[in-house]
């Protein structure tokens, strides 16, 4: 896999949260435990425009970022990540959401390939 097919997981991964915030809530809450209500699914779906633009960012960061692509590699694929990890671990911690394997492992899974990417020699 190549740094550039990464990002665009990376952006399809991205894109499946935005689709389940809008149109299946209670599937994104369920691993979570979070309660669905109006309010949380309000904020599901304003939560999803950031997601959304993470996403064309990432599909299109080959092309933004020319040579610079490892270091939006560690940017968005190792740092950004490591910080969604430590906010969910966070909220396990305090009980405010249950371990979610399904949001956590994928992201471990995108950090260890994003960091093994950008330290390939060239």
């Amino acid at each position: 896999m190549t740094l550039t097919n990464l990002f665009k997981a990376q952006a399809i991964f991205a894109w499946i949260w935005v689709v389940m915030f809008w149109f299946a809530p209670e599937f994104a809450a369920q691993g979570p435990g979070w309660e669905v209500t109006p309010n949380a699914v309000a904020f599901g779906q304003v939560a999803s425009v950031p997601i959304l633009a993470i996403g064309i960012i990432a599909w299109m960061a080959p092309t933004l970022a020319g040579d610079n692509l490892k270091k939006l590699g560690m940017i968005l694929g190792v740092y950004t990540n490591a910080l969604f990890i430590v906010v969910q671990l966070f909220h396990v911690s305090t009980d405010a959401a249950n371990f979610d394997p399904l949001g956590m492992i994928p992201t471990i899974i995108f950090i260890a390939l994003f960091y093994w990417k950008c330290q390939a020699s060239d």
